[in-house]
């Protein structure tokens, strides 16, 4: 289901996008615009479509870079590994602890 509502959105936003108008006054001067041309201007094909990045008035800021990306990098990562033996012992002494509190919460009920 996530990857057809990705494909979806992915094929929308190929297809917006925004007319725009090429509108030219009497002196010439040429005035670009996604609306209708203003009265007294003449109208002129331009553009079908532009993408709507182009359009955007979001300006371009780049991100700092971390202090952190020019350390060096180990070459393998350590792997961290719990023995059985490790793990058993740690259940032991966890249930050993358990009878502890439940004897001294019986205890301290009486």
């Amino acid at each position: 289901m996530k990857l057809i509502l990705c494909a979806a959105l992915a094929v929308m936003t190929g297809v917006a996008g925004a007319a725009v108008n090429r509108c030219v006054d009497a002196e010439g001067h040429v005035l670009l615009t996604d609306t209708d041309c203003p009265e007294g201007n003449r109208s002129e094909d331009f553009m079908e479509r532009v993408p709507v990045a182009v359009t955007s008035s979001v300006p371009a800021v780049q991100t700092p870079r971390s202090r952190w990306a020019d350390l060096p990098r180990p070459l393998a990562r350590k792997t961290v590994s719990t023995d059985v033996a490790t793990l058993q012992a740690a259940r032991q002494s966890l249930q050993m602890q358990d009878e502890l509190h439940k004897q001294r919460r019986l205890l301290s009920s009486r």
